[in-house]
């Protein structure tokens, strides 16, 4: 799996390099580092760009939204650039209007689309539902995902990066089984948000939970720093073992090792993502792998995040390829 492994890109051409790729993804946010493909994409890179627009006010997403465009040059798309509105908590819909976008320019029966997917600034649930969407429905030559870290996120000492959460999400796409006879086995992978993994915790009541931390982090410097935002959860439930923050192949190693055939037989098992996109990738391709595991995903939405000291300045992009299997389209 060399293609999943991280490459570091400084500049983003087309996957098939004189050939524009059929359609690129990406999502508006307040994080600067949403600029960081657009910046360093080489102009008719893409036929199209789909942009997943949240709705909640924010000033500062939506000045960033205008830089993107800029970057972009939308004005030379013309009606190949198209905006899906989102709420958060409410993906699934968003999908539905992506899914009538790619009937309406006839991209369903489609034999071999090339799709470039920058997932810096996807929320995990629409990242997981787009990701669930592509690999039922189109029949894709290519998947490229791009992932650009920030400059710098808030240290421990500096404060919460979220607080708390106001809902917690089994998406609908990733509900597998559920038996009342067995127990509950909750999987928290572990990023930078303590209260939001505490709230989790105690509101889902599971009869195990199993953590895991962020380590090695996308950088040397970011290395300790799951365990030091963590410190007194896991005071209270230690880690179980460690999981990169940018290797998708190692997550889903991770998740083969400790989700046993005598463990699956024994719970219901649940899977919360609160680290990095690269991860939820890993979590995508153990599935992928192992389609027969019943692995139930959570997310979970924050009441707020710390905006002034979530993360700021844009730092290295890295790509991935994601292995799809074909669609049967007759």
């Amino acid at each position: 799996m060399d293609e999943l492994q991280p490459k570091r890109v400084d500049r983003i051409f087309s996957i098939r390099k004189d050939v524009p790729d059929t359609i690129f993804l990406t999502c508006g946010s307040f994080e600067e580092r949403c600029l960081g493909v657009p910046q360093r994409c080489e102009t008719n890179f893409s036929e199209r760009i789909v942009l997943f627009r949240f709705t909640e006010p924010n000033e500062k997403r939506e000045n960033l939204i205008e830089e993107m465009q800029s970057l972009f040059k939308i004005e030379t798309f013309e009606e190949k650039y198209y905006t899906i509105a989102v709420e958060h908590g409410k993906s699934t819909e968003s999908i539905l209007k992506f899914h009538n976008y790619c009937k309406h320019n006839s991209l369903l029966g489609h034999k071999n689309l090339v799709i470039t997917m920058d997932i810096t600034t996807f929320t995990k649930s629409l990242l997981l539902d787009t990701l669930f969407y592509i690999r039922k429905f189109l029949n894709v030559e290519k998947l490229r995902l791009l992932y650009t870290i920030p400059k710098n996120y808030a240290s421990p000492e500096e404060g919460e990066l979220s607080y708390g959460i106001k809902g917690i999400h089994i998406l609908p796409f990733y509900w597998n089984e559920w038996f009342s006879t067995r127990d509950d086995l909750l999987i928290i992978i572990l990023g930078y948000e303590e209260m939001r993994a505490w709230s989790l915790i105690n509101k889902f009541d599971a009869n195990v939970n199993l953590l895991f931390v962020t380590k090695p982090g996308s950088i040397p410097t970011w290395d300790t720093y799951c365990e030091k935002y963590n410190e007194l959860l896991l005071k209270e439930i230690p880690s179980k073992d460690s999981i990169s923050a940018l290797n998708p192949v190692e997550t889903s190693n991770v998740l083969k090792k400790y989700i046993t055939d005598a463990i699956t037989k024994k719970y219901n098992i649940f899977i919360s993502p609160l680290g990095t996109k690269p991860q939820i990738i890993g979590i995508f391709f153990y599935l992928l792998s192992n389609p027969k595991i019943p692995l139930n995903i959570i997310t979970t939405t924050p009441v707020e995040h710390n905006i002034p000291y979530y993360s700021w300045g844009i730092g290295n992009t890295f790509q991935f390829f994601l292995p799809l299997p074909k669609v049967n389209t007759l």
